[in-house]
């Protein structure tokens, strides 16, 4: 199964979006700065579906900077963005990226992930 990497410089929201997704049968791999991310990047690139990144990651790069360096790593790579302030998304997100304003409830953000991972295959039903 494709992994989700998540990425926030806060360990309690790591914590809550990590349980949320492996409740659900998520592979998830978990990172607190973007050099911590990349690594695990540049090591499973391959098993990486989507990216979940806080925009502001505290010192150092953006969320938006993690995410470009990363579809250079792996250009089909889904981008999840979460941020208590949406407005800069549109200008520096890179594209197809989808957008999570905080605060959220963990189920609903896991759900809109795992769908990311897992897209639904309605047309192989009803061929059988």
């Amino acid at each position: 199964m494709p992994q989700v990497l998540i990425v926030d410089d806060e360990p309690e929201i790591l914590e809550i979006i990590q349980e949320a997704l492996q409740s659900r049968g998520v592979q998830v791999k978990a990172a607190l700065d973007d050099q911590e991310a990349l690594a695990l990047l540049e090591q499973e690139a391959r098993e990486m579906a989507v990216l979940v990144t806080d925009i502001n990651l505290g010192v150092g790069v953006t969320g938006f900077d993690l995410a470009r360096k990363a579809r250079e790593i792996n250009p089909s790579l889904k981008v999840v963005y979460i941020t208590g302030n949406p407005e800069p998304v549109k200008r520096y997100g890179v594209d197809g990226a989808l957008l999570i304003e905080k605060p959220f409830a963990p189920d609903e953000f896991a759900e809109t992930v795992v769908a990311l991972v897992q897209p639904r295959n309605e047309n192989v039903d009803a061929a059988g």
